[in-house]
């Protein structure tokens, strides 16, 4: 079932960030961008954290070894390949030395045995025959800076109550995977639910699909209005931290040591909160904001 998301779009982090530090000039709005990039950034290298991997696919080429990485794998975890309804899942190579040596073989088949990553490609060994083979892809991805403003000048025209298909007027670009769409709630026809949906895939210009299906009253040739955001890539609850981040480096730098102390301690407990809930592997206690003034995952540590 869809459930509402508390998120917070680039735009409204950024005018939240010129309120909470009473400045709102485009100077300082600029520089709060770069430090909200800059904690995300920061903050995504620190964990192996689950809302960042995804699956994504290449195909192969015939008689060729290597094929591109799609563009924001940042790591891969696993491969399968798929040869007409067969599934086969092929064990990484860890060295180059290796995969040179099992190349001297000189081998070539559908069948994938072994997989190697190596300078933004992945390499299959025995090397395909075939073409246009699916190889799906357990990755994490890397996270796109915080740069695109709500979009408020297109509307939804089509978009029914259990479906992912959605229609609006202009504007949609392939860019946009990844962002979300909320059509604005209204109490007449033809308007939407107030909640935001993930974009999985972009068409064209006017038609796009949605991550999960639309739960609110059915959209039907109607022009209801809508809001396209850039969200940051992390877990709706605690988009507001690069924010807070931001402020508290914003009152640092004015030396007013109480106020940057209040939105420390807010992003301390708001960090603590994020490690609690969404951290799987990591071997780093500490998340570095940058000033010689460590917040530190009380979760990761041990009290003696």
């Amino acid at each position: 079932m869809e459930r509402n998301k508390i998120v917070k779009s680039y735009t409204q982090l950024r005018n939240e960030f010129g309120t909470d530090t009473k400045n709102s000039s485009a100077t300082n709005l600029a520089w709060g961008d770069t430090l909200m990039n800059d904690w995300i950034r920061r903050l995504t290298s620190q964990a192996d954290w689950a809302f960042l991997h995804r699956l994504r696919t290449a195909n192969t080429v015939a008689d060729t070894a290597f094929v591109n990485l799609p563009y924001d794998v940042s790591r891969v975890d696993s491969v399968f390949v798929t040869v007409s309804d067969v599934r086969y899942s092929p064990k990484s190579v860890p060295t180059r030395e290796i995969w040179d040596r099992l190349n001297s073989r000189g081998e070539t088949s559908d069948i994938p045995e072994y997989f190697y990553i190596y300078n933004g490609q992945i390499g299959l060994f025995p090397t395909p025959v075939t073409a246009d083979n699916v190889i799906s892809i357990n990755a994490k991805i890397s996270v796109p800076d915080l740069v695109v403003a709500d979009i408020t000048d297109t509307t939804i025209t089509t978009l029914a109550n259990g479906s992912t298909a959605l229609t609006v007027s202009a504007g949609l670009t392939a860019q946009m995977a990844g962002f979300y769409i909320r059509p604005t709630l209204s109490s007449t026809a033809n308007t939407g639910d107030g909640r935001w949906y993930e974009i999985s895939s972009v068409t064209n210009a006017t038609t796009a699909v949605l991550v999960r299906e639309y739960g609110g009253v059915s959209i039907t040739a109607g022009t209801a209005v809508c809001t396209i955001s850039q969200m940051p890539a992390i877990p709706e609850e605690f988009q507001q931290l690069p924010e807070i981040y931001a402020s508290y480096r914003y009152w640092l730098k004015e030396n007013e040591l109480s106020r940057a102390n209040e939105f420390k301690s807010m992003l301390d407990r708001g960090s603590d909160d994020l490690f609690r809930a969404y951290a799987s592997n990591t071997e780093n206690y500490v998340l570095d904001d940058g000033e010689d003034d460590n917040f530190i995952n009380n979760n990761l540590t041990i009290s003696l």
